[in-house]
């Protein structure tokens, strides 16, 4: 364990080691950040326990990828390639530390450094100086700091009898070295820590991963009718990235549009995967230009087809600006809001239609007429339902907010979002489409 007996000489008193697992605990609420992490540690360590530490994740479980030269039968093969988290040296100061010990820099320690041979045998490892080959991946500024230490201990840090990093820490020239007890209450700290860190990268991969989950499924901007304006807003529930909301829009001959908004039930990706079909189908029916309810009763026998099918709600409009009109159905879903020129709101009257995937049913349609100016809204529940606001009180709010704004369809959406489902605690959709004034006829 250790390299050099010399370095446990020396005249201070330390507080005892058995103090470090107390501090650990301040790990278990830490933030799912590394950075936090490492300032934890930091904090845990220095100045009471050591008079410097360095924090180092091992960076091929950051996704990087595999160091140059590390073939089959390389010398290297074994060195440990690490990133480092934080550094802190009680001597140099918190932003003398930053800069002569960057957060970033990613290092390769050869295989019979202390700080690999600590990863490899997963021991702590106490010796007298760095090498050689570390020390020349230092800066200048750092290896003057660390020519005021003489007793280093590397201590690694795992979860599930797995690496995921090391700590180094460092005792000041005149001070007492490490001893085997001091090095086993930081191998009880690097323990909480690499419980932590591995949390974290857990985390950080279902976040990478949700979020190009995200950015395949969602569709690409949609396009702009040239006789309507149209803002839309998808946002899922707090913390998720994805969800089970959609909306679409959908170019039609005779220059109509076809307007979309469909809510899976449930969240995050499994929700998303359900919702990614059922857009896709519906994105494909819309296209044979099938009146909305002829499209909704295609589109719930397709459901039937699906593996892993939730309760669906969905809502299809097709507008005509140049007739005014609009053709709505429904499935299962909260009728749309018309906000007229003249202030005054109603809802659709929308003939009920069952929700995607039960079986076998059957649609109807409402005609309404859509004058330049006023404003079709098409939206989920999530914008209006609360578990403290019913949808009926909901929508009342929205028919208000839409009577007093009649300002850019961008800003009402935004404006609509932030009044009613500030908090998200269901996936929210919104859809705002009106016929200028002076495009119709």
């Amino acid at each position: 364990m250790t390299d050099d007996p010399d370095v446990q000489a020396g005249g201070d008193t330390r507080p005892s080691g058995a103090a470090l697992p107390g501090a650990a605990e301040l790990l278990l609420g830490a933030s799912p950040d590394l950075a936090e992490i490492a300032r934890l540690i930091l904090g845990a360590t220095v100045p009471g326990f050591a008079d410097g530490t360095g924090v180092f994740v091992l960076e091929q479980l950051l996704g990087a990828a595999e160091p140059p030269g590390r073939s089959p039968g390389d010398p290297t093969a074994d060195r440990v390639v690490a990133r480092r988290l934080g550094t802190r040296f009680a001597s140099a100061g918190a932003q003398a530390s930053e800069t002569a010990f960057p957060a970033g820099d990613v290092i390769a320690f050869d295989p019979e450094s202390p700080c690999a041979r600590c990863v490899h045998t997963g021991a702590p490892v106490i010796f007298g100086r760095p090498d050689d080959q570390s020390l020349e991946q230092v800066r200048m500024g750092g290896r003057v700091v660390l020519a005021g230490y003489n007793s280093f201990v590397a201590v690694p840090m795992g979860a599930h009898e797995e690496p995921v990093g090391f700590l180094v820490l460092a005792r000041a020239r005149g001070t007492r070295g490490f001893c085997d007890s001091d090095a086993e209450a930081a191998a009880r700290l690097a323990a909480q820590a690499g419980e932590g860190i591995a949390n974290t990268l857990t985390l950080m991969r279902q976040r990478s991963f949700a979020s190009a989950l995200q950015r395949g499924l969602l569709a690409a901007k949609p396009p702009v009718p040239s006789r309507l304006e149209i803002a839309g807003r998808c946002v899922p529930t707090s913390g998720h990235l994805i969800g089970g909301d959609w909306y679409d829009v959908i170019p039609l001959p005779e220059d109509r549009t076809g307007l979309v908004v469909g809510d899976v039930m449930g969240h995050g990706p499994e929700a998303a995967a359900v919702m990614a079909q059922l857009r896709a189908a519906t994105h494909a029916l819309a296209d044979l230009d099938l009146a909305p309810a002829d499209l909704l009763w295609r589109l719930n026998r397709w459901s039937g087809t699906l593996d892993r099918i939730t309760l669906a709600t969905c809502a299809y409009a097709v507008i005509d600006p140049v007739g005014q009109s609009c053709v709505l159905a429904g499935a299962g879903h909260l009728p749309p809001v018309l906000a007229l020129p003249d202030g005054t709101t109603r809802v659709a009257d929308l003939p009920a239609g069952q929700s995607l995937g039960l079986g076998s049913a059957s649609y109807g349609e409402a005609h309404i007429k859509l004058p330049a100016g006023a404003i079709l809204a098409l939206y989920t529940d999530g914008l209006v339902e609360t578990r403290t606001r019913s949808f009926e009180d909901g929508i009342l709010a929205l028919r208000a907010l839409l009577a007093a704004e009649h300002g850019p369809l961008e800003s009402m959406a935004d404006a609509l979002i932030s009044s009613l489902a500030g908090r998200y605690e269901d996936d929210v959709t919104v859809v705002l489409a009106r016929i200028p004034a002076g495009q119709e006829g």
